[in-house]
């Protein structure tokens, strides 16, 4: 099976997971955008926004090594997922009693992991940066690099000064 045909048996098994669900628990037909940008050890995730907007996020790398066992497993997973968030609302434990129903439902076991080799999936890799103090050189995540950058002051905890970025960054 080719990528693009494997992307295309998950399309499909997601929309039929949906409307089947939806039939039985009397939901409105949803729409989710359905991507294969998930890199790393995760096979799928599930991502709704404030203004209510649906993605299910798929591992293309693990869709492409895993074929049926991914559309039997990951598929079904992240669709009880949304379906449990829409029966129930968004305070539920996300592998709790209602998503693990919507598994049930679907005659798929209820594991919160795979168990797929990951050993070939890009995992995503973190990116430091250089600042310094009046006292030393320190190391920095992308994360609080980005949070400096929005306007987060960090000071450094020996001498009291804020971090600068060092110009070899």
């Amino acid at each position: 099976m080719t990528e693009q045909q494997a992307q295309s048996a998950a399309r499909e098994r997601t929309r039929q997971l949906l409307a089947s669900a939806e039939q039985r628990f009397k939901l409105s037909p949803s729409d989710p955008e359905i991507l294969f940008d998930l890199k790393g050890k995760s096979a799928g995730l599930l991502v709704i926004h404030r203004n209510g907007h649906m993605k299910i996020r798929y591992n293309s790398a693990l869709l492409a090594e895993n074929g049926e066992k991914f559309l039997e497993q990951t598929v079904p997973h992240e669709v009880a997922h949304l379906i449990a968030r829409r029966l129930y609302g968004p305070s539920i434990k996300p592998h709790g009693r209602e998503w693990r129903s919507i598994m049930s439902y679907f005659n798929v076991p209820a594991n919160r992991c795979h168990s797929f080799d990951t050993s070939n999936s890009a995992a995503r890799s973190m990116r430091y940066f250089d600042y310094h103090c009046l006292c030393r050189q320190h190391r920095l995540s992308a994360i609080r690099h980005n949070r400096i950058i929005s306007g987060v002051t960090y000071l450094c905890r020996a001498c009291g000064s804020s971090l600068i970025l060092s110009e070899s960054s």
